[in-house]
C-alpha cells in the first residue's frame, strides 16, 4: 500500500506526489543511518547540576583527565574540578560572591600552561567550567569567570611531586609545587553544596552524545520534519515516485542547503561594508567550502594561549589546518611592480601573521600533544582575502588570480585564495554533483 505525504512550498501550494511502500521503507531507512558525527561536539550539552562520567567528559570534550585545571582539546572551554573532601587551604571556600578556588599544582616560577588558560579564559572568550570530582565522576556546577582585578588570592604550598618520571628518565627528583588559588565569580549554574552534604548522592546522571556538524543536521532535521509531515497525513500523500532511491532525497537536501549558504556567503562577500566576523560566522558553518580532504565540523580555536585562529580543520590522518579570514573588501589586494602584478601589504601581513602562529604551533607542540591530544607537527594555513571586484587596479580577474598564483608558489605551509575563488570553486562542486544525477 502506497504512503501518502504533502508537499508544500512557500505560497502553502500543495503538490501531489506518489510515494511507493518500498520508497517509504528506504526514507525510513535513510533517516535511521543519519546520526550525529562522533568527530566534536559543537555545543555545550551539560546541564547544571547533572552527573558525568569523567572520562566520558574527556572523551567528548578533551582535555588532560589527570589535571585540576586546563583546556578542553576539541571545544573553546577551560575545565577546573574541585575535588570532593579537600580540606584546608585546598578546599573551596566562599568569600562573599567570590568563590575561592585552587588550581593545578606547580613546579615551575611562572604562571603554569595549564592554569594560564584558566586566567586568561575572559580574554579568549572562552567559558570558564567548574565541577565537583569524586571518584571518577563529575557534578557540573556552573560557568564561572575569573575576577578581573586580584584574579589569585594567594598561593599555597601543595608538597613534593616526583617529575623525573615527566621530564627525563633520571632517578627520582622531588621538588616542591603550589597551587594558585583563583578568585571566581559565578555566572549561572547551581549552588555548591555544604561540606556535610554529598551533592552526588541525589544528582541525575547523563551520558554524553556528540552534536550533529551543520551539513548534516540541516539534512537530517529536513527529512524528519519530511517523514513527520508524512505520517501525521496520510491520507493527503504526495508522491516521491519521480526519485529512484531515498538515498537521492539526502543528496538533494544537502546540495539545497549548501547552494543556500554559499548564496548567503556570496551577498555578505559582495557587500563592501561586511567585516571580518561576518564571514567568519558563515564560513565556519562551511567546512566543506574548502574542499573533501578535510572531516567535517571544526577543531578548538584556541591552541595557544596569545593567538586564535578563525577555523581549524583536521584532515583525516590527523593533520591540521588552520584558516586565517580576512576582509572581503581589500582596495590594494595587488600592486604594481614596473610591468608586472605583486601581492599588496595587507597580503603580506595576513600571510606574516599566518606563519607567526605556525611557528608557536610548533615551539608548544610538545605541550599542545600532553594536553589538547593534537600534533601540531605538520600544520598548515591558508589565508582568505579580499576579492578582485575591490581591488583598485585596472587589471582583469585573470591577472590577479596569476599574481597570487606566482605568490603562493613560493610559499610552503602557508597558502592564499580571494573570497571570490574559493566561491567559485564551491560553485563548481555543487555543479559537479547536480550533473551527476
Amino acid at each position: 500500500m502506497a504512503k501518502q505525504a504533502r508537499s508544500t512550498t512557500e505560497e502553502r501550494k500543495l503538490v501531489p506526489l506518489d510515494l511507493t511502500a518500498k520508497q517509504w521503507g528506504d526514507l525510513v531507512q535513510l533517516v535511521d543511518q543519519v546520526q550525529p558525527s562522533d568527530e566534536m561536539p559543537t555545543a555545550w550539552n551539560i546541564p547544571p547540576g547533572a552527573v558525568v562520567k569523567r572520562a566520558q567528559l574527556h572523551d567528548v570534550y578533551g582535555g588532560n583527565p589527570r589535571l585540576t585545571v586546563g583546556a578542553s582539546g576539541r571545544t573553546p572551554n577551560v575545565f577546573l574540578f574541585l575535588e570532593c573532601g579537600s580540606v584546608g587551604d585546598l578546599a573551596p571556600q566562599w568569600q562573599g560572591p567570590v568563590l575561592v578556588a585552587p588550581g593545578q599544582a606547580q613546579w615551575t616560577d611562572g604562571v603554569s600552561y595549564d592554569n594560564l588558560a584558566a586566567l586568561a579564559h575572559r580574554r579568549r572568550g572562552v567559558p570558564l567550567r567548574v565541577f565537583m570530582a569524586h571518584r571518577g565522576e563529575c557534578l557540573y556546577i556552573g560557568e564561572f569567570a575569573v575576577e578581573l582585578e586580584s584574579s589569585i588570592e594567594r598561593w599555597v604550598d601543595t608538597g613534593k611531586r616526583d617529575i623525573a618520571t615527566a621530564y627525563s628518565r633520571r632517578r627520582p627528583n622531588m621538588v616542591d609545587t603550589r597551587a594558585p588559588l583563583f578568585r571566581l565569580r559565578q555566572l549561572h549554574g547551581v549552588s555548591i553544596p555544604a561540606s556535610h552534604v554529598d551533592p552526588f548522592q541525589k544528582a541525575y546522571r547523563i551520558n554524553l552524545r556528540l552534536q550533529p556538524g551543520a551539513d548534516q543536521f540541516s539534512a537530517a532535521t529536513a527529512i524528519f520534519d519530511l517523514l513527520t509531515a508524512l505520517e501525521s497525513e496520510p491520507s493527503t500523500a504526495a508522491s516521491l515516485g519521480e526519485l529512484d532511491e531515498a538515498q537521492l532525497l539526502a543528496t538533494l537536501v544537502q546540495r539545497a542547503r549548501r547552494q543556500a549558504d554559499l548564496d548567503e556567503l556570496r551577498a555578505v562577500v559582495e557587500n563592501p561594508d561586511s567585516r571580518e566576523s561576518d564571514l567568519q560566522r558563515l564560513v565556519e558553518r562551511m567546512t566543506w567550502i574548502f574542499g573533501g580532504e578535510f572531516l567535517p565540523g571544526t577543531a578548538r580555536r584556541n591552541l595557544t594561549l596569545r593567538d586564535q585562529l578563525d577555523l581549524t580543520l583536521l584532515r583525516p590522518d590527523g593533520t591540521l589546518h588552520g584558516v586565517e579570514l580576512k576582509k572581503a573588501n581589500i582596495e590594494r589586494l595587488v600592486t604594481g611592480q614596473r610591468n608586472h602584478l605583486i601581492v599588496g601589504a595587507e597580503v603580506n601581513k595576513a600571510v606574516g601573521q599566518a606563519m607567526n602562529y605556525l611557528r608557536e604551533l610548533d615551539e608548544k607542540r610538545p605541550q599542545i600533544l600532553i594536553d589538547l591530544g593534537i600534533d601540531c607537527r605538520r600544520a598548515s594555513m591558508t589565508v582568505v582575502i579580499g576579492h578582485t571586484a575591490f581591488a583598485a587596479t585596472d587589471a582583469p580577474p585573470e591577472e590577479i588570480d596569476e599574481a597570487i598564483r606566482t605568490y603562493n608558489s613560493h610559499l610552503n605551509r602557508v597558502s592564499v585564495t580571494t573570497y571570490g575563488r574559493l566561491i567559485e570553486n564551491a560553485q563548481r562542486m555543487i555543479d559537479l554533483t547536480s550533473s551527476e544525477r
